[in-house]
């Protein structure tokens, strides 16, 4: 009961789930930003309203942290829940200069599979990484690698990420067309 989410995200987008439900859920506050561009309004927000969770696209936490001023250092932050897109390999250390003692979660999978699907907590980077790793698949949900045959991939084989399990859409409302060509149902794996 605690915690305090910021509203980043437009209603508009999926992101936005979190923060309604996610608070509603937890019993925690959902704190909404008019203009997330502006920053020193987000900054102002985050530290008066005691700010604990964040959750966003990558490129809103990078405007933050690029543009705050250097002497601004949070720590109240609990967990930046960053997905929707590629997260920049320095993204972890900018934001912990700024927001001490933060977990920082990469998440990633679909709108067709309830929005996050798969985590991965950002600790440290191993040397010569070129990317964050997606990661491990939430409860109920399940990730395969396939081959165009519909066949597993082996490690390191390039293949099809295709998601399964509880949180998986049954298909498009009023479109036969486009859950047949998106939605398969594997011999072997289920739906």
């Amino acid at each position: 009961e605690s915690d305090r989410i910021i509203g980043l995200s437009s209603m508009c987008f999926d992101l936005s789930v979190y923060d309604v439900f996610g608070s509603i859920g937890s019993g925690a506050a959902l704190v909404l930003i008019a203009d997330q561009r502006d920053i020193v309004d987000v900054c102002q927000t985050v530290e008066e309203k005691g700010i604990t969770i964040w959750n966003s696209v990558p490129a809103i936490m990078e405007m933050m942290v690029d543009n705050v001023d250097d002497n601004f250092m949070y720590d109240g932050m609990k967990v930046a829940l960053l997905s929707g897109d590629w997260i920049p390999l320095n993204l972890t250390d900018k934001i912990n200069r700024c927001f001490t003692n933060t977990q920082v979660i990469s998440l990633g999978g679909a709108t067709e599979a309830s929005i996050w699907s798969i985590y991965h907590p950002i600790m440290e980077m191993k040397p010569g990484a070129t990317s964050i790793p997606y990661g491990t698949p939430l409860a109920n949900q399940k990730f395969y690698v396939l081959n165009y045959d519909l066949n597993h991939c082996p490690v390191g084989v390039q293949g099809e990420l295709y998601i399964g399990g509880i949180g998986l859409a049954e298909g498009y409302l009023n479109d036969v067309e486009k859950t047949e060509s998106s939605f398969i149902t594997h011999p072997d794996l289920g739906k």
